[in-house]
């Protein structure tokens, strides 16, 4: 018979199928771990990737009611300042209004 390194053929053959078998075993359960464990990562991640979709849909509608109110804001500011500039006048005109009858009130 042949021998290689103090192996027969046979012996040979044999830890050949037995090393092959076992690593056949664990590159499966590798491949079913993995495939498991990525499964339940891919749900997570794709839930993630929903909530941030939700969160950046509130946040353009959190922005838009900003800028409307910023807007609103804006134009009772420029109203409120009419109206100051015109209670001034009106102020004015009372303060006028009082000396020269007062003055008036003076003189009789």
């Amino acid at each position: 018979m042949h021998h290689v390194m103090g192996y027969s053929w046979d012996e040979i053959m044999a830890m050949v199928t037995i090393f092959s078998t076992v690593g056949g075993g664990l590159i499966w359960l590798l491949h079913l771990a993995i495939k498991s464990g990525t499964e339940g990562l891919s749900n997570k991640l794709s839930q993630l990737i929903n909530r941030v979709d939700n969160l950046n849909n509130m946040m353009s509608l959190i922005e838009s009611a900003a800028n409307r109110t910023t807007r609103r804001v804006d134009t009772l500011e420029d109203r409120f300042e009419e109206h100051e500039g015109e209670a001034k006048v009106r102020n004015q005109r009372i303060t006028a209004l009082e000396k020269e009858v007062f003055r008036r009130n003076e003189h009789y």
